[in-house]
């Protein structure tokens, strides 16, 4: 069976016969060990895994503050147990030294000469704070994968829609060019023929429109990009034509020019569509809704952006449903609502460094939903599998 390399005590002892002795102690209470010859073995051997370390004072031949710099390179739910070995000199150790000991993080001090009671209690005091780690470690793993798991029961989700809403519209344009078809037909001359072939071109075009907005929706997977904010409110509500038309809702599309943005394109029409089919469920008898993108900075730091909002003159929100409304599996549609469109709409703009905001107004009453997301999204210090907890090799330059 191969050994659990998580479950290791690193032993880093450079000078004399300190890593035997230690190893010998541990061993001899059925821990599994490993001797280090220096440093950057250590932190090789860190990276493989391993649950505390054992470190005489001496082996310390780097700068600590290359040591820090490599401990503070740990995943969000690491915090690796340090039991450094010191000489009880007179009078203890400074404060400079303690000060630079500390600065590796979770560090316990053990004296020599070594009372190995002492030294076997910290041992396993470490190892018990290791396993409460790799339990939060696990803890947070499985709710990324719940997470990953409830983003993609929403994107079907969105789909289906979006599939019910492109049967829809282009079901009316190819009965429209079934029709035509007939009067041309049917026609008793040529003039008029041409007439109703030239209208049944048109509907062909309005099929083709719809398909291209559509795939253009799709063009997801191709990472940041630069986009039209106008094209991107275009292809969202492009999809909704029918129903809007169907429950007669006056639609407004309002954008300044040459407002541009650079954001992944699919993730941010997924959010106008979601806001928009929220805004024409909340207005079942009609009204109007309001499309609008304008440059706009940041509120607090000034940083250039665009701003979009969606606007509908439907029942509101109610308090209890603001203050609950991003929470996932909150939904107030019953039986044909997930719940996970507000949750996911905000993941997303989080994650393109944005701000979502909504209000409601009251001439006439409706609902604001206002997206701020900037220009060109600056670098992130924490890789996305660091967000969701997942760890990661120490990795750092120890020549400082």
């Amino acid at each position: 069976m191969a050994e659990d390399l998580s479950l290791r005590v690193l032993i880093l002892a450079q000078f004399g016969r300190d890593g035997e002795l230690l190893r010998t102690f541990l061993q001899r209470h059925a821990f599994s060990s490993q001797i280090v010859a220096n440093s950057e073995e250590f932190f090789n051997e860190l990276e493989r895994g391993a649950a505390t370390a054992l470190i005489t004072e001496e082996s310390l031949t780097l700068p600590i503050k290359n040591w820090s710099k490599r401990m503070e390179m740990q995943p969000t739910w690491s915090d690796f147990p340090l039991i450094v070995l010191i000489s009880a000199a007179a009078g203890g150790m400074s404060p400079a030294g303690l000060a630079n000991l500390r600065s590796l993080g979770n560090v316990t001090l053990v004296e020599r000469p070594i009372r190995f009671e002492s030294l076997l209690s910290a041992v396993e005091a470490a190892l018990r704070a290791r396993m409460r780690q790799y339990e939060v470690r696990d803890f947070m793993s499985s709710q990324a994968r719940s997470q990953d798991a409830l983003r993609r029961t929403e994107k079907l989700a969105v789909a289906g829609r979006l599939a019910a809403s492109l049967a829809h519209e282009i079901n009316n344009p190819l009965t429209s060019v079934t029709n035509l078809l007939f009067l041309v037909r049917s026609a008793p001359d040529l003039k008029e023929a041409q007439h109703w072939a030239t209208l049944a071109e048109d509907e062909l075009r309005r099929v083709s429109d719809i398909a291209n907005h559509t795939l253009r929706f799709h063009r997801s997977n191709r990472g940041q990009e630069q986009a039209d904010v106008r094209d991107l409110l275009d292809s969202a509500a492009v999809l909704f034509r029918a129903k809007l038309r169907n429950q007669s809702i006056q639609a407004n599309v309002v954008c300044d020019k040459n407002v541009q943005v650079v954001c992944a394109l699919g993730e941010i029409r997924q959010v106008l569509v979601n806001l928009i089919a929220n805004a024409v469920d909340a207005m079942p008898t009609g009204g109007k809704l309001f499309l609008r993108g304008v440059k706009s900075p940041h509120p607090k730091t000034s940083v250039p952006g665009i701003r979009i909002s969606v606007v509908d003159h439907g029942t509101g929100i109610s308090k209890a449903t603001l203050r609950r409304m991003f929470e996932p599996f909150f939904t107030t549609k019953g039986d044909t609502g997930t719940g996970l469109g507000l949750w996911l709409t905000k993941d997303i703009i989080d994650r393109h460094q944005g701000l979502i905001q909504v209000r409601n107004h009251n001439h006439p009453r409706g609902a604001v939903f206002s997206i701020w997301l900037p220009e060109k999204p600056a670098s992130k210090p924490t890789t996305e599998a660091r967000r969701h907890g997942e760890e990661k090799p120490f990795t750092a330059d120890l020549r400082g």
